[in-house]
């Protein structure tokens, strides 16, 4: 069933699969693994966004408040 709408879609090159791919959420560095995104600064990249708020995550509030938090991270760096 999904192979066939891949290739209604998308061509015939989609009908066989040609490998699988598999990867440790938890062993990657920004999410480790959690539903909402990473909202520690990574050296200069500060992260903003509703799935990076501590409270409200995934919503529009959380989006103001994380953007806010990542405002004030940036304007208080010291390098």
């Amino acid at each position: 069933m999904i192979a066939s709408t891949l290739v209604k879609y998308s061509g015939p090159g989609l009908a066989e699969p040609s490998g699988i791919a598999d990867q440790d959420q938890m062993a990657d560095e920004p999410t480790r693994g959690r539903y909402g995104g990473a909202a520690k600064p990574i050296g200069r990249i500060h992260w903003a966004g509703a799935e990076t708020s501590d409270i409200w995550n995934g919503y529009m509030d959380g989006a103001i408040r994380s953007g806010r938090r990542a405002a004030a991270e940036i304007l208080t760096r010291t390098s």
